[in-house]
């Protein structure tokens, strides 16, 4: 059942709904690390532009983790489809 969480997020509070507040307070707080980031390299931006930096920065570590599991995933295929040959080259032979 959705429940209101409050969260600080670069000075600001916010009132969110969701399911799991342990999982919304940890996304505030990747938001305001990464928005404190941005404040601290360009500090004369207004907050719009923080904000829109961070967003950017923060899907850009979602998409380089996206593409690390892609290529995990990949390889786990591989050795899988790898393993199973053996098995069955193994099974044929017993035959």
């Amino acid at each position: 059942m959705a429940e209101t969480i409050t969260v600080q997020i670069h000075g600001s509070e916010y009132k969110l709904r969701g399911d799991d507040a342990a999982r919304i307070q940890e996304a505030a707080g990747m938001i305001n690390e990464q928005m404190r980031y941005v404040s601290s390299k360009s500090p004369t931006q207004p907050i719009a532009t923080i904000a829109v930096l961070a967003a950017l920065n923060t899907a850009e570590l979602l998409m380089t983790e996206q593409d690390r599991a892609g290529r995990e995933s990949g390889e786990l295929v591989r050795r899988l489809d790898s393993l199973t040959s053996t098995v069955e080259e193994l099974l044929q032979l017993e035959l």
